[in-house]
């Protein structure tokens, strides 16, 4: 069996990234073949830093990555994905043409609108055989637009394995892009957060880690500098994967602010789609302390952390935390255990299915 994995946003090597790169990997442990179509191999180098991910066994096929691009035409993509038994294709919002023996079209953000001539958009939705959301949020914005496609909830696969509790510091941790397109990770909150409890808390510092990949992402990042002044606030731009299991093993609390002051409804897409590094931190035994939208809600359940609609709440469950170590410890290895539904080997077994 040959598939063919599409997705736009490879270089940025973010989560989505992540999830079709491990994608890909369940596919060739399932016995496929794998082409990424891609413009060239530095992926390879860059999957293995960011993601602890050997992906030397995918093929990368520069040539499959013109054939699908706009500019190339109908014509060639259909030359391109006819002869693949499978097609995994990342949608960025709108329906494509593909030829394949199967195709899945993955979303990995909430569309409120597909985009497209609604005539078209139906003829393709004829050679899609299902579509994979990374969580029932995505889901539940875009399912009701295609809703005569057989369709599947895919929980992004985190790596629980490698992330571990070490000595616990007194830390609070945030794992966010500082460049994030889509919808922004609202550090600036964060540092807002902890001026408020820095007043009660004089001995806990704020780390604020994520990759920089984009347009503007260090102009953010400058600014946050400026506006942390005066508190303990760290900042790790593009930490590689050694680093952000270190970080994670010596945090007692994982912040996350993605999507503060959104209006879920009118607004899905610039609220957190699911939230892989909140189960990142969980598995290594931070307890999440984080605003109330989107994914987030399907990760955290009672007892296993907290979900906040205000950056008051936060720093006051923090606080409480802070000063009830039991139930810190408590909320932590719960926490853990939470983080493990979400393992890659429940990804793989998924990814099997999917195939057979």
């Amino acid at each position: 069996m040959r598939a063919l994995i599409y997705d736009p946003y490879v270089d940025t090597m973010g989560g989505g990234e992540r999830y079709v790169l491990t994608f890909a990997l369940a596919l060739i442990k399932a016995g496929c073949g794998v082409d990424l179509a891609w413009e060239d191999d530095t992926v390879v180098g860059q999957a293995l830093s960011r993601f602890n991910l050997d992906i030397s066994k995918i093929k990368i096929n520069p040539q499959a990555h013109h054939d699908l691009s706009l500019s190339a035409g109908l014509l060639a993509r259909y030359r391109r994905t006819k002869n693949y038994d499978l097609v995994f294709w990342v949608s960025d919002g709108s329906l494509p043409y593909l030829f394949g023996r199967k195709n899945y079209l993955h979303f990995q953000a909430p569309f409120k609108k597909i985009g497209g001539n609604p005539i078209n958009n139906f003829l393709k939705t004829t050679r899609i055989a299902k579509l994979i959301f990374n969580s029932q949020f995505t889901a539940s914005v875009v399912k009701p637009q295609l809703p005569f496609v057989a369709s599947t909830v895919l929980y992004p696969p985190i790596d629980t394995e490698s992330f571990k509790p070490g000595k616990k510091e007194n830390v609070i941790l945030s794992v966010a892009r500082f460049d994030s397109p889509s919808h922004a990770k609202r550090q600036d909150v964060l540092i807002e957060a902890m001026r408020k409890l820095h007043q009660q808390q004089k001995d806990y510092q704020l780390i604020l880690a994520g990759a920089i990949k984009g347009e503007g992402g260090e102009d953010y990042l400058a600014l946050l500098r400026q506006t942390a002044k005066g508190l303990p606030v760290e900042f790790v731009p593009n930490p590689d994967f050694n680093e952000l299991k270190k970080l994670y093993a010596k945090a007692k609390i994982f912040w996350h602010a993605a999507g503060y002051g959104i209006d879920e409804k009118t607004d899905p897409e610039k609220v957190e789609h699911f939230g892989i590094t909140t189960v990142e931190a969980m598995a290594a035994g931070c307890v999440p302390v984080v605003i109330d939208k989107g994914g987030q809600r399907e990760i955290i359940t009672p007892g296993t952390g907290h979900l906040c609609d205000s950056v008051e709440k936060m720093v006051e469950t923090t606080v409480d935390l802070l000063n009830s170590p039991a139930d810190l410890d408590r909320i932590s290895r719960q926490a853990v255990e939470r983080a493990q539904n979400f393992n890659q080997v429940a990804f793989g077994d998924k990814v099997k299915e999917l195939v057979k």
